[in-house]
Parts: C-alpha cells; structure tokens; sequence
C-alpha cells in the first residue's frame, strides 16, 4: 500500500468535522453524527465498554442531554488512509435537571474513505477531573 504523509488540506479537512459533530451532539442529531464515522468506528467512552457497530445508536440514546460543547485539535497527524488527532474540549451536560460542567482531552482516529473524505474511526475521551473515588481506589491499591 503506498502512504503519503497528511497535505495540510487533509488537516483542514479533518479540523473542519469539528463543527458538523459539535451540532449534531448538541442538537442529538444521530443521523448526522452517524454520517461522520467510518462504517467499523469504534468509541471508546470513558469508564464504559466500547461501541460498535450496531449498538452505537443505542448508545447515543442513552447519552447525557449536551447543552455546550465546544473542542479544538491541538494536533493532527497521519499517513494516506489513516490520521490521529488530539485535543481538548469543553461541555456542559444535563444531569438530574443542573448543568455539569465538563473539561476534558480526546484522541481520535479517522480514516479516508473512498471518496476521500474523512471519517472518525476511533474514538476516546475522557475528563481531566478526577472520577470521584478513583484516587482514593489507586491509592489503596498502590499499598495492598
């Protein structure tokens, strides 16, 4: 297979799903979310198993009420068909009827398809405030 490393239009490419995916998380437009991702994307969410395939969309119905979010790449990189990027984001989430607000990092995979267009093929995020308890867990498990 001959690679070739990212044109700074495939950069800007992949940049650009950043608006499309922010709206349709907030607006819960899964059909347009769902039009983003390669056929085989895979999410990973934080403390969760990973989605695929056919149990993405109920997934996405069971996802938090998104009010805000907002993220930027901090970097993107890649051969012809495949790109990694990273970055940060925030948001504001509904839970139990009050804002929650949410800062956070991500790491996502695209691959081009056969139209040449830019799709995400992994995903993982998580926050950078810590899970109540986790430290208090790894702590204990650092002395046992």
């Amino acid at each position: 297979m001959h690679t070739t490393t990212l044109t700074p239009v495939d950069v800007s490419a992949i940049k650009a799903t950043g608006k499309p995916y922010t709206t349709a998380i907030v607006k819960r437009d899964w059909d347009a979310l769902i039009r983003l991702f390669d056929e085989d994307v895979v999410i990973l969410p934080p403390d969760e198993p990973l989605v695929t395939g056919g149990k993405i969309r109920s997934w996405l119905e069971k996802f938090p009420v998104v009010k805000q979010l907002d993220f930027e790449f901090d970097h993107v990189e890649g051969q012809e068909p495949l790109a990694v990027a990273y970055g940060h984001f925030t948001m504001t989430v509904e839970k139990n009827g009050a804002p929650v607000a949410i800062r956070g990092k991500f790491v996502d995979t695209f691959r081009r398809d056969d139209h040449g267009k830019w799709r995400y093929a992994a995903m993982i995020w998580n926050s950078d405030q810590p899970v109540p308890g986790a430290q208090e867990t790894g702590r204990a498990n650092r002395t046992s």
